[in-house]
């Protein structure tokens, strides 16, 4: 989509237009060239290639955004987008702010959020994605509480602003970019308002190395349904200055929010052979270093010191970890564990892996199994050695 055809698209033509495709279940990336073609007939390219885009683009956001049937996107944009349960977290804790700015503001996935709380400041150097945004937030009737400024960041004046989040971009050709300050803008632009923004956050890629991480901020790490979704760096001088790794998870089906702290003073979980009950941490407590707080509140250790499953002799409950009764423990050795499981007629298993070189679906297959019942097999190494847990829910 360019912006001559997103202007188009505004018009009165182009909206009737959007909305006989969006009516149209029909309509589809595999039909796009079909539907094109035939629609170029009456309707200028740029503009049908933009309808096409936005209701195939309307389909796949709403994974993402709950109002997506009224907002528009280009592929890349939502791509990039942050959720709308995670957004409307992090915009919660900007409330008290006056005003915010949200530099590098796309389409709006964090500004919308962010708008319903306070005034917002939207920047981007990007024309088509501030038109964009402009009409997202006309749509949910939030125009009046954004200004959006095209500008560059690296000269960007945000005087009046008392919050301020920064996205830069993290990829590089379609690769991740793991150093910091390859970001574009790097990572250190945001210091450039340290004086003059008393709340400052910077989203960076959940995978950031631990020496990349400044040593005068805290870093949260947030998932969503157990899936790890963003890591968020946040120089705050009304926080607690304790809480430098904070894990925070998140459900789509509710506003639930539960968050685990790092504490440096607490000590390594105790090394004991599996109990009864196994532990997989939310990967938002492993990124947070978190696993021996998580251990402490169950009472529970690890049965390698490298691994960070956790056992223990009674099941607890936790908004932190999945759990499951351990049946059986045994040494990892592909045809005793094929008897094993056929003794125990089991057809089908779901295979989970930490410490392993073998893949689920390469163990699957080499099973070659036949029964009624499901198992499911962790694959982890117990003391330094091999091993399957034959677990149940």
């Amino acid at each position: 989509m360019d912006i001559t055809g997103f202007n188009w698209l505004l018009s009165d033509p182009g909206q009737a237009l959007l909305a006989e495709l969006c009516a149209d279940q029909a309509v589809s990336a595999a039909t796009f060239l079909r539907y094109a073609t035939r629609l170029r007939k009456a309707h200028p390219a740029e503009g049908v290639a933009a309808a096409l885009e936005t209701a195939i683009l309307r389909r796949a956001a709403r994974a993402k955004f709950p109002a997506a049937e009224r907002m528009y996107f280009t592929r890349e944009a939502l791509e990039q987008a942050t959720p709308h349960p995670v957004a409307a977290y992090r915009a919660q804790r900007f409330r008290g702010c006056a005003k915010v700015a949200d530099l590098a503001c796309s389409i709006g996935g964090d500004a919308l959020p962010l708008a319903a709380l306070t005034s917002v400041l939207a920047v981007d150097r990007d024309p088509l994605r501030l038109a964009l945004l402009r009409e997202n937030a006309r749509a949910l009737g939030l125009l009046d509480r954004i200004e959006l400024c095209e500008a560059d960041l690296t000269t960007l004046d945000c005087a009046g602003c008392d919050g301020l989040f920064f996205d830069p971009a993290r990829r590089a050709d379609g690769r991740r970019i793991w150093d910091v300050e390859l970001y574009a803008p790097p990572l250190s632009t945001i210091h450039r308002w340290r004086t003059l923004v008393p709340l400052r956050a910077a989203k960076v890629a959940p995978g950031i190395p631990d020496d990349q991480v400044p040593p005068d901020c805290q870093i949260e790490f947030v998932s969503l349904d157990g899936e790890l979704r963003e890591a968020t760096l946040w120089w705050d001088d009304r926080g607690d200055p304790s809480q430098l790794r904070l894990a925070t998870l998140l459900s789509s089906a509710d506003a639930t929010v539960q968050q685990l702290a790092a504490d440096p003073a607490t000590p390594p979980a105790p090394i004991e052979p599996p109990g009864r009950f196994l532990y997989e941490p939310d990967p938002a407590v492993l990124r947070a270093h978190a696993v021996a707080d998580l251990a402490a509140q169950l009472e529970a250790a690890q049965f390698d010191a490298d691994i960070a499953f956790l056992t223990s002799a009674e099941r607890r409950a936790t908004p932190f970890a999945r759990s499951w009764e351990i049946e059986e423990v045994l040494p990892f050795n592909l045809k005793a564990l094929r008897r094993r499981l056929h003794e125990r007629d089991i057809g089908s298993v779901t295979v989970k892996k930490r410490g392993s070189p073998i893949t689920p679906e390469e163990l699957t297959r080499q099973l070659r199994l036949a029964g009624r019942h499901h198992q499911i097999l962790v694959l982890t190494q117990v003391a330094d050695a091999p091993t399957v847990l034959l677990c149940r829910e």
